[in-house]
């Protein structure tokens, strides 16, 4: 009939998302200075160590008195394997001493079409998109101190990892709306608050993603020091409102859990 079958066009699907998915994460600021470092440290570990076994041969000559011409040969060869091994490790010591940037957040999987939290989902996973990038732009600037910058970093995750949960449990409760009418009657009300607590949550999130905008946004010459400092000062204000959402709604949820059992 000339249609692909569904589960080929589900196939394809998975298999182009991981390849774009393997892109994302080989483009990720993070995983590029992982690299980075790690070949530095290969580099500097394979020319340090041959320079040491080339410099132990050079003193144990001399030590044995051998014709001068070996250990002229030697010595170079210490040279030639010091000169690279001291270049390797100065420039991983500048690699280790740059601040990790923030890892790009992985891929998320959406409410289905339809769900109540879909809308409120897809802003997220958007947000968390632009957080991340617009942080890496602020580390590199050194606006913020590096532990501030991951304790922003610790306080959008877990708002996101809350907002999860909040949305998990919608479309719970509409699966069993939808099997059962009895239940559905009762369960309106429900899924409504629910998914306006998600879109409060999301939009304290965005406020974050706001605030990170305007910081790394002022113009690097003209800026004061005075809207510097507010636009820090908005940055961290508002990681810390969104952690104390993300900390409240999970006392409500442990709350929750302890009255179902």
């Amino acid at each position: 009939t000339g249609v692909t079958p569904g589960p080929a066009v589900a196939a394809l699907r998975d298999a182009t998302d991981a390849a774009v998915e393997a892109a994302r994460r080989w483009r990720d600021p993070a995983a590029k200075l992982r690299r980075q470092r790690r070949r530095a440290r290969r580099r500097a570990g394979f020319f340090g160590a041959a320079a040491g076994t080339w410099g132990v041969g050079t003193a144990t000559l001399l030590a044995a008195s051998a014709p001068d011409w070996t250990i002229v040969a030697t010595g170079g060869a210490t040279a030639v394997f010091a000169v690279p091994a001291a270049f390797a490790v100065r420039r991983f010591r500048r690699l280790d001493s740059v601040p990790m940037p923030p890892s790009l957040p992985g891929r998320r999987s959406l409410p289905p079409v339809g769900s109540v939290a879909r809308a409120a989902m897809e802003r997220l996973s958007n947000d968390e998109q632009s957080l991340a990038r617009l942080l890496a732009v602020v580390s590199k600037s050194g606006a913020v101190a590096g532990d501030d910058l991951e304790e922003i970093g610790v306080a959008a995750r877990s708002a996101s990892a809350a907002l999860d949960s909040v949305a998990d449990d919608v479309v719970a409760l509409e699966s069993a709306a939808r099997s059962s009418a009895a239940a559905g009657a009762h369960l309106g009300p429900a899924i409504a608050a629910a998914g306006e607590r998600l879109d409060s949550g999301v939009d304290q999130y965005e406020k974050l993603v706001s605030a990170a905008a305007k910081l790394a946004a002022a113009p690097e010459r003209t800026r004061s020091m005075e809207l510097l400092d507010r636009h820090r000062y908005e940055l961290i204000d508002a990681s810390d409102r969104l952690e104390s959402w993300a900390q409240s709604w999970r006392e409500i949820e442990q709350i929750q859990q302890r009255h179902r059992h």
